[in-house]
């Protein structure tokens, strides 16, 4: 089980592993002091990430979502049978990405289309008990009309969190079961961020690369090894022993995805 398994010292709440396959980033295998929850978004990335992970021996959680961005573009029936599919084989341990995504004009036309899918997702977590991962950018203001909804979810991830401290408090106070989780935005002095790594309760922090994507100013990618910076300058801004944070992350984590979990070890 995972929580015997002193090989994980870092653990990764969101990255996506046939992305990193893609890109080739991931090529023969995955950190093995790292446990990670990786989220498809496609038939084709589940069955990417199904054909590497056979028989591999690696702490991964799996996830699968009708991500916001891909509103207008994706069959949703097709995709949210295959979600159910795999819900009832047990396949997975979280569902997501879910969410809503106003970055731009494009994404804006398709919010009728984003909250379909979102509603599903929703459902499939209420009827399945599992998280919810949501992904949420220029559009906190549902996450708040939800609220209600989301209070109901067995546990909710907050994939890159991009609101204030006082924001992501007053979701926890309407009753979630909320996790954050921030990546190399700790690293670009994004201060949003660096106040919500600093000030929230650290049983409610969680860190993640996001790989490959999420990258700084002069990389081309993110790297699943690279949550060992993150979780460095977690220390440091938090001013916590690394023994410390380190306890309480892998407590975050396990509390988040190991209950009921689908994990490929």
């Amino acid at each position: 089980m995972l929580e015997k398994n002193e090989k994980n010292s870092y653990f990764d709440a969101h990255f996506h592993l046939a992305d990193c396959i893609y890109d080739g980033i991931i090529k023969d295998e995955f950190p093995q002091d790292i446990a990670a929850c990786t989220c498809a978004h496609s038939i084709e990335e589940w069955e990417t990430g199904e054909k590497f992970l056979e028989g591999a021996a690696m702490q991964i959680f799996l996830s699968y979502g009708l991500h916001p961005q891909s509103a207008g573009y994706i069959d949703i029936k097709t995709n949210a049978d295959f979600l159910e599919q795999l819900l009832q084989n047990k396949k997975l341990s979280a569902i997501g990405e879910a969410g809503f995504d106003y970055f731009n004009d494009e994404f804006k036309a398709a919010a009728g289309l984003q909250e379909e899918i979102f509603n599903i997702q929703l459902d499939l977590a209420l009827k399945y008990e599992l998280p919810l991962v949501i992904h949420c950018r220029k559009a906190n203001e549902k996450l708040f009309e939800y609220s209600k909804q989301l209070k109901k979810i067995r546990a909710v991830l907050f994939h890159s969190f991009m609101g204030t401290p006082i924001e992501a408090n007053s979701l926890l106070n309407r009753g979630i079961n909320g996790f954050f989780s921030f990546g190399k935005q700790v690293m670009n002095n994004n201060k949003k961020v660096i106040a919500c790594v600093r000030d929230l309760p650290a049983d409610v922090l969680l860190t993640e690369t996001d790989a490959p994507w999420q990258f700084l100013k002069g990389e081309t990618h993110t790297e699943p090894a690279d949550i060992k910076k993150i979780f460095d300058v977690f220390c440091q801004i938090r001013n916590e022993r690394p023994e410390n944070l380190a306890n309480q992350i892998k407590q975050n984590f396990l509390t988040l995805f190991f209950q009921n979990s689908n994990t490929k070890s």
